[in-house]
């Protein structure tokens, strides 16, 4: 059987795994069946109530992703795996006691899922396809000095740059744990730079010298940006096969636990 990671371990502070699983707008039933084995009996319930057929199915993918992928490092069932939601909704590890932290995201067709030692990790994912008015919501949710320089570039280039600048606000807000409790007007990025930079407001009450961020477009046509708090920060991308998931879904792991 094909591994399901390259790595066989944890990777160290400073060093992120970005997994990315294609997914269709449909899953077939026996996939949904398969997939369905890795989930624990609250989500299987939280599953069946998704009135769309796309939305379960990345829900489906991203928790049958999360569970498969920690259990290829640890001695640890699938089904094992219990997690506790923050203040602010955001999940973590329970049960079992591990080192590692993580962060899902997912759009149509493609799900998303960040993991490191670096308590302070998020990711987000958006079609480069998405329809979207970037001036209309640049104006209610941007930085002054987001919509100026989103502006003074032609209207042709106005959707790359606002995908741009969207999915770093919302790997960051994601790494804080907070979502949407933290003013996207209070910080804005320079998504040109490389890596892209970020200026905080004195009202955020945090230090953009302790953050670390990532741009990645995939070939599926996604666009997907990573944000840590780290001194450095190493992205390994592992593109995934959503057979070769199923696969690995339901088999128990069988390494020493991390």
């Amino acid at each position: 059987m094909k591994p399901l990671l390259s790595l066989t371990a944890p990777p160290p502070s400073g060093e992120i795994v970005l997994c990315s699983v294609i997914i269709p707008r449909r899953l077939a039933p026996s996939l949904t069946a398969r997939l369905r084995a890795a989930l624990s009996d609250e989500e299987c319930a939280r599953h069946a109530r998704f009135g769309d057929d796309g939305a379960a199915g990345e829900f489906l993918c991203g928790r049958a992703l999360l569970r498969a992928v920690l259990s290829t490092w640890a001695s640890v069932d699938q089904h094992a795996w219990r997690f506790a939601l923050n203040a602010y909704g955001r999940p973590s590890i329970d049960a079992p006691p591990s080192p590692l932290h993580f962060n899902l995201s997912h759009t149509r067709g493609m799900v998303v899922l960040v993991l490191g030692v670096d308590p302070s990790v998020g990711v987000d994912v958006e079609r480069l396809d998405r329809s979207v008015r970037p001036l209309e919501v640049a104006d209610r949710f941007f930085s002054t000095r987001e919509v100026d320089g989103l502006r003074a570039l032609p209207v042709e280039q106005h959707r790359d740059r606002f995908l741009a600048l969207w999915t770093l606000k919302e790997a960051y807000i994601k790494a804080r744990g907070m979502g949407l409790a933290l003013p996207l007007r209070d910080f804005s990025f320079s998504p040109d730079d490389a890596p892209p930079r970020v200026h905080f407001e004195a009202s955020l009450g945090d230090d953009s010298r302790l953050w670390r961020f990532a741009r990645i477009d995939l070939p599926s046509g996604h666009r997907v940006a990573v944000a840590a708090k780290v001194s450095r920060m190493r992205v390994h991308h592992e593109a995934l096969d959503l057979d070769t998931l199923a696969e690995h879904v339901g088999l128990p792991g069988t390494v020493p636990a991390v």
